[in-house]
């Protein structure tokens, strides 16, 4: 019995995800030109498991995104943005 619990406490263990990141990325949106540019790129990006938050500004033309790396990726990030009609690039490095 006791080496039953010990077999379930190790593969419990082992079967664990790995410990997720949470990275920030900022990103170059130069599409965004208008005051509802922000709120797309933004509900397009939060449509993503994984994206804690975003933050667009039309006015600086970039996108803010605190995303868990276990989840989402980068790229799919930009394939968001892109999908809803604004290429973005990353600016900077992710943190």
């Amino acid at each position: 019995m006791k080496d039953l619990i010990l077999a379930t406490i190790f593969a419990l263990f082992v079967t664990q995800p790995g410990h997720a990141e949470q990275r920030t990325a900022k990103l170059s949106v130069p599409g965004m030109f208008c005051a509802s540019c922000p709120f797309i790129v933004q509900a397009a990006i939060n449509d993503l498991a994984g994206v804690i938050s975003v933050t667009a500004n039309s006015e600086q033309k970039t996108a803010v995104v605190v995303f868990e790396d276990s989840i989402t990726t980068i790229e799919a990030i930009l394939s968001a943005s892109s999908n809803a009609g604004y290429e973005a690039t990353v600016i900077g490095g992710e943190s």
